[in-house]
């Protein structure tokens, strides 16, 4: 069953999706590139900055990385076939545009950052209310139905959202801002209840981060 984003982090991650889909349309998608299938590096990932602050190209969890689609500014790695993988995306803000349009690509750009922002402080601000309100954080289901927010080496923040139980419990998305520059989103498609099972499931992808390498 895949997994659906849960409330309140779902509008900035579809803005995050339709931007970068936009900002491919000129290029191969990576479900085409046979390299990436084999978890070669296809010629667009060459001398990409991104690449040394990614995970290794190679399985994790279990999931053989199945797909990787380098544009100037953002890589998108996947794990696993559709259905049950793991997707990680990378935008600097900051990054070239390449050949794409400038308007676009600037879009393609902010839009990510924008987007990550506002979900990393929506989840702080529903984290706090919870907390401080004995009757809220009960009326989620306890404190394994409240978004996480954490602070990760190379200078990481990120937001983990989970759904009250009476809706269902389930996980989101991890979706972070490194230094104000770059916007991150990792998703796994699978259901996952509860955000100590929800931290688990994602600590392998943010384990092979090596952010300390971004420019």
């Amino acid at each position: 069953m895949s997994k659906l984003v849960s409330s309140p982090l779902i509008l900035p991650l579809v803005a995050m999706g339709l931007a970068l889909a936009a900002c491919s349309q000129a290029d191969t998608p990576a479900s085409e590139a046979p390299a990436a299938r084999t978890a070669a590096l296809p010629d667009t990932c060459k001398d990409n900055p991104l690449l040394p602050a990614l995970p290794e190209p190679a399985a994790i969890a279990g999931k053989p990385l199945t797909s990787v689609d380098c544009q100037p500014f953002s890589v998108e790695m996947v794990w696993g076939e559709p259905g049950a993988s793991t997707s990680l995306i990378l935008v600097d803000s900051q990054g070239p545009d390449g050949d794409a349009p400038p308007q676009l690509a600037q879009m393609g750009k902010a839009l990510p950052m924008q987007a990550a922002k506002t979900a990393v402080i929506m989840a702080e601000g529903l984290r706090e209310t919870a907390m401080a309100y004995p009757a809220s954080l009960e009326e989620l289901g306890g404190e394994d139905y409240l978004t996480v927010v954490k602070e990760e080496a190379g200078g990481l923040k990120y937001a983990l959202d989970v759904e009250p139980l009476s809706s269902g419990g389930q996980v989101g998305s991890v979706v972070g801002v490194v230094r104000d520059r770059y916007a991150l989103t990792i998703n796994i498609e699978q259901e996952i209840k509860g955000i100590t099972a929800g931290q688990a499931a994602y600590a392998p992808w943010l384990s092979a981060l090596r952010l300390e390498q971004l420019p």
